[in-house]
């Protein structure tokens, strides 16, 4: 499920609609998908489904901002192709700062037990 549309997204890019890229569904598509892992699909009222279009949005942002939708950026320090060789790089999060911060604001991230 999509948690954001296109018009949407334009609106919190500040741009037109024919800016946005091709494929621009499949990414938000994606980030939805993304969204829905880390809240580990708690997403069910309607502030949570605010708070997970504002978190798909600001995902996609982050990744149209750093071209790494795949999470590949800085995985490693180095890769050598002749007798292969790689080594360990910095632990970037995956989830978008401004994401993490919309779902967690809305309660959305606490793994803890609910009481009712």
């Amino acid at each position: 499920m999509k948690y954001a549309t296109q018009e949407e997204l334009a609106n919190y890019l500040d741009i037109d609609v024919t800016e946005l890229p091709d494929d621009v569904d499949r990414l938000l598509e994606r980030a939805s998908e993304l969204i829905d892992y880390f809240v580990r699909g708690k997403i069910s009222e309607s502030n949570e489904l605010d708070a997970a279009k504002l978190a798909t949005m600001a995902q996609y942002e982050w990744w149209a901002e750093s071209g790494d939708e795949l999470g590949f950026i800085n995985q490693y320090d180095s890769v050598k192709i002749g007798k292969f060789s790689i080594s360990g790089g910095e632990d970037i999060p995956k989830l978008a700062p401004r994401a993490k911060q919309a779902l967690f604001l809305e309660g959305l991230l606490y793994g803890g037990v609910d009481i009712k």
